[in-house]
């Protein structure tokens, strides 16, 4: 994620943009750029959280560079509180930050957000297990990063925080897929991601005869993708297969109920959905 994506930029970026010191100024005094911070400045649109780290001396990181960089991030109650690092400083954090500090004198990095790698680095050890995996698996997914690449931050990361990530996958296709494969896994549930089945294409996951589908996003599908939906639905029945739909909302907004509804629904299609499957796989 560059500066210039972020709608910010140093002096010494401006300049060799071809700016002169002049017209730097001048910009500034007709609002086409906005001083924040010694040497930095912002553009008109700039991202607001950006702006507002820069003139605390210090750069987003964690779940919110994480963000920036294109990665799942699981919804959280206050989204202004801010993951942020800072060289070591004598004045207090500020109170809507949590702070990532290291005891450095400087920036180890000359971007406004910490790299993808740092900021996940912060995240394995700030957030909770589930919420670390979700991030990893998405960086994953979305070729930002090999799973050497993950394994190596892993690796780098104290034992205690390893152990309340566990094991990442490298099938999830959301973070909403994640936490839900988690869930059923931490329950004991052997779960296969991304099962083909034939006139239905690729199936989110499949756990003990019931095949699931899972919503990664916040937002209603188009009237396509719900048609499209619909027939891989039609094309499951067909086969006798028993699928189920979760939603953003549902696996997000009320967790608590949709696991313990999954885990009956699991537990209730049991021998009979399994029956089914090992007939299909048999002919």
């Amino acid at each position: 994620m560059a500066d210039a994506d972020l709608g910010v930029a140093t002096s010494s970026a401006l300049l060799d943009e071809g700016l002169t010191h002049a017209q730097i100024r001048t910009a500034v005094r007709r609002g086409h750029l906005r001083s924040i911070a010694p040497g930095w400045y912002a553009k008109t649109g700039a991202n607001p959280k950006v702006v507002k780290a820069l003139p605390a001396g210090a750069r987003l990181t964690c779940v919110d560079a994480a963000a920036l960089h294109g990665l799942w991030v699981p919804p959280r109650e206050r989204d202004d509180d801010l993951h942020i690092y800072r060289p070591r400083l004598g004045s207090a954090c500020p109170q809507w930050a949590a702070a990532h500090g290291s005891g450095l004198r400087a920036w180890p990095e000359t971007d406004a957000i910490a790299s993808l790698r740092l900021a996940l680095a912060h995240a394995i050890r700030c957030v909770d297990g589930e919420s670390a995996a979700v991030l990893l698996e998405s960086a994953i997914e979305k070729g930002l990063l090999s799973i050497a690449q993950v394994q190596a931050l892993l690796d780098d990361a104290p034992r205690r925080h390893r152990q309340r990530i566990g094991g990442i996958s490298a099938a999830s296709g959301s973070g909403s897929e994640t936490r839900v494969v988690r869930a059923l896994r931490r329950r004991g549930h052997d779960v296969e991601q991304q099962v083909y089945v034939e006139g239905a294409g690729f199936v989110d996951a499949y756990v003990s005869g019931l095949f699931l589908e899972i919503d990664g996003r916040t937002h209603h599908s188009s009237p396509e993708s719900f048609n499209e939906d619909r027939r891989r639905d039609l094309a499951m029945r067909r086969h006798g297969l028993q699928i189920l739909r979760l939603s953003y909302s549902q696996v997000w907004h009320s967790w608590r109920s949709t696991e313990e509804a999954l885990l009956e629904t699991v537990a209730q299609v049991g021998r009979q959905g399994r029956r089914r499957v090992a007939q299909l796989l048999a002919a």
